[in-house]
């Protein structure tokens, strides 16, 4: 461990069973609802390309259920949130498979076999005949042929990955501080004030350092708006004991389309900082004031002598 690695938060690895429920039934509610969308768009979208969208937008909707569970249910703790985003997202893709394959029976099979639909779709067993079954007489096809076993195998295993890879990346979300005195996340607020990217080695080092007194000559002004450091700042809303500030260096360019788009490395992240620094911080203008420019301009004139002085006119 560095010997600066103290100054930076470390969550405390508190998983309340609670919490880890929580996740589980807002993670898998999500997945039974989006489950049922995802299931139809497959069984009734013709193309292709639309499918794969959909298929990334529904792991992200998993992961941001996630996200949201882990955030109420106060989990902390990185390993069990992988861990149960894992079983969430292998849950997501066999309702996947359910919802699509009630949709099949209800579309193609009588009314006594609709009757049994739901003892089908809630073995796992049944689900993966159907499963091998569609594999072996594809339901669809592209260009006029069918598409095989093996290759309808492999679409199957990369839509399972891309929902499960995306619902576990989405679900992780960013690391934000916790406080433990109030039992409460902390909250965010971007500050005004910016960083010059030339001055972020020497910030990041004076944080570090506990050398709070260099921070009072950073001022916006001399900043580039379209690449330069954003401070975010973390704290408790009940108390002035957890406080963190987060760098992200943003570079925004113009595409060929005259579109802008925005880079973002993060520069340092939740740095333990006392709470009159935030405060201080917050307090810097977005904009270096007039009088600041002026007076620490190379090229401002010295004021006139005394005998340079027009003397007003006698009345």
């Amino acid at each position: 461990m560095s010997e600066t690695a103290h100054r930076y938060y470390r969550p405390s690895s508190a998983a309340p069973i609670s919490g880890i429920i929580t996740m589980f039934t807002v993670g898998s509610l999500a997945a039974a609802v989006l489950a049922v969308i995802y299931g139809l768009l497959a069984y009734f979208n013709p193309f292709v390309y639309f499918t794969i969208i959909a298929t990334a937008i529904f792991g992200a909707g998993v992961g941001m259920a996630i996200q949201y569970g882990t955030r109420i249910g106060r989990v902390r703790n990185r390993k069990v949130v992988i861990g149960v985003s894992f079983v969430i997202a292998a849950v997501a893709v066999y309702l996947c498979w359910v919802a699509y394959i009630s949709l099949v029976i209800q579309m193609n099979a009588d009314a006594e076999d609709k009757a049994a639909i739901g003892l089908v779709v809630t073995n796992p067993v049944a689900v993966t005949a159907f499963i091998q079954f569609f594999a072996e007489n594809p339901l669809w096809e592209m260009r006029g042929s069918k598409p095989s076993a093996s290759g309808l195998y492999t679409i199957w295993a990369l839509e399972a990955l891309i929902i499960g890879g995306i619902a576990l990346l989405t679900g992780m979300g960013d690391c934000i501080p916790f406080c433990e005195a109030c039992n409460r996340w902390t909250e965010p607020e971007e500050l005004a004030a910016k960083v010059p990217l030339e001055s972020a080695a020497d910030f990041s080092q004076a944080l570090e350092e506990e050398q709070y007194s260099k921070l009072l000559g950073l001022r916006s002004g001399t900043v580039n708006p379209l690449d330069c450091v954003h401070l975010t700042a973390y704290a408790c809303p009940l108390c002035e004991e957890t406080d963190h500030l987060t760098a992200v260096r943003k570079t925004i360019t113009t595409n060929d389309k005259g579109e802008e788009e925005t880079k973002e490395r993060t520069v340092f992240e939740n740095m333990i900082v006392p709470h009159s620094v935030v405060q201080g911080l917050a307090t810097l203008p977005a904009e270096t004031p007039a009088e600041e420019v002026v007076l620490s301009s190379e090229e401002t004139s010295p004021p006139k002598a005394d005998a340079d002085v027009e003397e007003p006119p006698v009345v």
